[in-house]
């Protein structure tokens, strides 16, 4: 059974095949990224989870065939949603927090900015259905490039207008795609290492933002993904010290998520020079 060329009566966009295993190309509108991923869906209503954390099922999805095709509608739905926000600005009415992050409850307390990226969500039908990078094809120089100038002209128009959240909201989504795609282009793991440095150096000024937004009674919503990415890294290459460092850096900041991280890397470089 085929879905092509339909459309949900919500108006996603549903373009693959039921009960065949394929490669297909799904648009999240939450954190509005696009991803690749292999699977044999048995039904519309088979649920999927999004990095973000946004689950639903298929038919609530934008799905497309290929990569070019999802990257059109990626590129025409960040216009509406930049449209959207500047009406807002010009209206003068607050922006909406994104879904993508979850809502910090006290600003005082220290687990006050907990990532909302966890260890659950990577077991989540979408991450695993990430293909695997030595079976995938290895991207383009001229493909890498292309997207990285998409991040920086993004990045370039939220610092021209001041918008700092606006910002780090561009920088954790050029970590996730960089470093899904680090070890198969140079230029993606320096852009990954990059972005990452980037968002951790202006995390005090995020936060002390953050903290003046709720003393005026306005929502706050944060979340640090360069922290966890940037630690998986170092932990996989086995830059032990380097990864100690991101995670001393999270728990100085109030993730204290990361002192079990930081206590283990401790223990793990006094076993290494011990044995040496």
């Amino acid at each position: 059974m085929s879905t092509e060329g339909e459309f949900t009566d919500d108006g996603f966009v549903q373009d693959y095949d039921l009960g065949e295993d394929q490669e297909l190309y799904v648009y999240c509108r939450i954190c509005r990224r696009t991803f690749p991923v292999r699977f044999k869906p048995k039904s519309d209503k088979t649920r999927l989870k999004c990095l973000c954390g946004e689950e639903a099922p298929l038919k609530n999805l934008d799905v497309f065939r290929t990569a070019e095709l999802a990257k059109e509608h990626a590129a025409f739905y960040e216009r509406v949603y930049q449209a959207a926000k500047e009406a807002l600005r010009d209206a003068g009415i607050p922006l909406p927090p994104s879904q993508k992050y979850r809502r910090v409850s006290d600003l005082g307390r220290v687990e006050e900015f907990s990532q909302s990226y966890n260890d659950a969500e990577d077991m989540s039908d979408i991450t695993s259905a990430y293909q695997d990078p030595s079976s995938e094809t290895r991207p383009s120089l001229e493909d890498v490039e292309e997207a990285l100038e998409e991040y920086e002209a993004r990045k370039h128009a939220a610092i021209s207008q001041k918008d700092i959240f606006e910002y780090h909201e561009i920088l954790s989504e050029e970590v996730l795609w960089t470093y899904e795609r680090r070890h198969m282009s140079p230029r993606a793991l320096e852009a990954f290492l990059e972005a990452c440095q980037e968002d951790i150096r202006r995390a005090r000024q995020l936060i002390a933002w953050a903290k003046s937004r709720r003393k005026r009674g306005e929502p706050v919503r944060l979340s640090f993904t360069s922290f966890k990415h940037l630690l998986r890294h170092y932990e996989g290459e086995g830059e032990l010290e380097k990864a100690l460092a991101v995670a001393e850096s999270a728990v100085d900041l109030g993730l204290g998520t990361y002192r079990d991280s930081a206590r283990e890397l401790r223990g793990a470089l006094r076993r290494l020079g011990s044995s040496s």
